[in-house]
């Protein structure tokens, strides 16, 4: 049999006829999938054009580069949850509402299987993508900025100007930095704890009372 090479393998082989707009999250994954076998510097367009289905004239038209991809992906697992739409306690919202809001929208913003992959991806490639890494620190600081500049807000309208949780917001998110980095070392088969959820739950709920 005539040996393969990765990228003959389980690729698609017809390119695919989509709208535009369906075409970008596809490419999306495919250059996921390409970084995570080969890592960002040994990826190559022509692999992921094939992986998604695409020419690379295709591919092309809708990114120049991988730079281009990796800055697309970044966004993607960056900007999932619109924070201004948390329960607000100045409007009535109880305590455990509001954490139960935040918990499990923090869930779902860093515990989603591509930010697990992309953390697992940058680790190893840091000397050799130092930009990308930098790139990534430096829009995960914007959200968290934003993040954490949003329930201040919340909490400084309902009176809560001196509680801990008022001065020092980014403790919201600290046990699920905690549970995304346990994830990316050990799996994602479950918590460290399994009664994370609650207790991050009932820990914020003491922090907003």
């Amino acid at each position: 049999m005539p040996h393969m090479s990765d990228s003959e393998i389980n690729l698609p082989k017809r390119r695919l006829r989509l709208a535009p707009e369906a075409r970008v999250p596809l490419i999306l994954d495919a250059a996921l999938e390409e970084f995570s076998r080969r890592g960002f510097s040994a990826a190559r367009m022509d692999d992921i054009a094939q992986r998604c289905g695409l020419s690379k004239g295709g591919l092309y038209a809708h990114f120049d580069s991988k730079d281009a991809i990796f800055k697309a992906l970044l966004d993607r697992t960056l900007h999932r949850t619109d924070w201004a739409r948390m329960p607000q306690l100045a409007a009535g919202a109880g305590t455990r509402a509001v954490a139960e809001w935040i918990v499990d929208h923090l869930r779902a913003a860093l515990l989603a299987p591509d930010v697990i992959t992309l953390l697992r991806l940058l680790i190893p490639e840091r000397e050799r993508v130092p930009l990308r890494v930098d790139e990534w620190k430096n829009l995960t600081q914007l959200n968290t900025q934003h993040v954490t500049a949003v329930i201040s807000e919340n909490l400084k309208a309902s009176g809560r100007k001196d509680s801990v949780l008022a001065r020092h917001p980014w403790l919201a998110l600290s046990p699920m930095v905690h549970v995304l980095l346990w994830h990316a070392v050990f799996g994602e088969g479950s918590d460290p704890d399994p009664d994370f959820h609650q207790a991050h739950v009932d820990m914020l709920c003491e922090l907003l009372a």
